[in-house]
């Protein structure tokens, strides 16, 4: 079952379209990243698919269900959390949290208490003194304790140390697979992706460059790397197949769309030494779609 589908999406801010006729599919169950640089369109996206924005045009559905225009009901079900979300500052942790359990009627105390205590929550202590990374693990704390159907992420590991934002990972990735919770995450860090994620979408200037799972976008390029005493031929230069080519002396790296067993086998009658396949980073992968696409800018961005 498809936990959002998004037709022809948009957004328009002062005759400016901040998302751009988007069509997306996010499998039940799945941890889905939505990627690009600040100012693609990723938040805005967000907030229309738990309904904070109305769209100018399309619709969004939520297991199979067109979103409302007063989508209240879908919140019980579908949690947002941004970084710079308000939190009740005057408020403790556990005073959050007794607050949060009566808004939602899948609350789960337990949970809560064992996921504050997982994060070292300071329970007494009150929301304004807590770092911003502390503040986003309660935030996760109590979306995760409200059990939705669908977990709505906006850029959640901005301000966490490297530890937190392991075990902050590590959460995401028990819910979806334990749990079954769909979970929607916009993110520009191409390397938390990639070590979660089951599929994902790429935003430049509100529109999809790029969509669909992991392995699919894994498929779509392959880099070879070879070392050639004489130089590269031009018959291999030129090979339909052969999208890029990066020297460093004899050494050549390939990015190959297409039939990679072909061209490996012209290198080797071309008197390479070496020829061996690399992995292709997420980073690079997506470096080289958008330069195609003649986003070089844009591809900079990622880290």
């Amino acid at each position: 079952m498809t936990a959002v589908e998004t037709v022809q999406l948009t957004k328009v801010f002062e005759h400016r379209p901040a998302v751009d006729h988007v069509d997306l599919a996010v499998p039940e169950g799945s941890l889905f990243a939505v990627v690009g640089a600040n100012g693609a369109g990723k938040s805005t996206l967000l907030r229309l698919l738990v309904g904070i924005l109305t769209p100018t045009s399309g619709t969004v559905r939520l297991f199979g269900q067109t979103l409302p225009r007063d989508a209240a009901d879908f919140r019980q079900d579908a949690h947002y959390v941004a970084a710079d979300a308000g939190m009740l500052p005057s408020f403790r942790v556990h005073e959050v949290c007794a607050y949060a359990g009566r808004l939602y009627k899948g609350w789960d105390r337990e949970r809560c208490a064992r996921l504050l205590r997982a994060v070292e929550l300071p329970l007494h202590a009150p929301v304004r003194t807590l770092s911003t990374g502390t503040q986003m693990q309660l935030r996760l704390a109590i979306a995760l304790s409200a059990r939705p159907r669908l977990l709505v992420l906006d850029e959640p590991t901005n301000g966490l140390d490297p530890i937190v934002k392991r075990q902050f990972l590590q959460f995401l990735v028990q819910e979806a697979a334990g749990e079954g919770t769909t979970v929607v995450l916009a993110t520009h860090v191409l390397e938390d992706v990639e070590r979660i994620a089951d599929g994902l979408a790429a935003l430049y200037q509100g529109r999809v460059l790029l969509s669909g799972s992991i392995d699919e976008l894994r498929a779509r390029c392959t880099r070879l790397q070879a070392v050639l005493p004489n130089g590269l031929p031009a018959a291999v230069a030129d090979h339909p197949a052969v999208a890029e080519v990066n020297r460093q002396g004899q050494v050549y790296l390939l990015t190959i769309e297409g039939d990679a067993a072909a061209v490996a086998e012209q290198l080797r009658a071309a008197g390479a030494t070496v020829v061996e396949p690399m992995e292709l980073a997420l980073a690079d992968l997506f470096r080289y779609w958008m330069e195609k696409e003649g986003y070089r800018r844009d591809a900079v961005l990622f880290s």
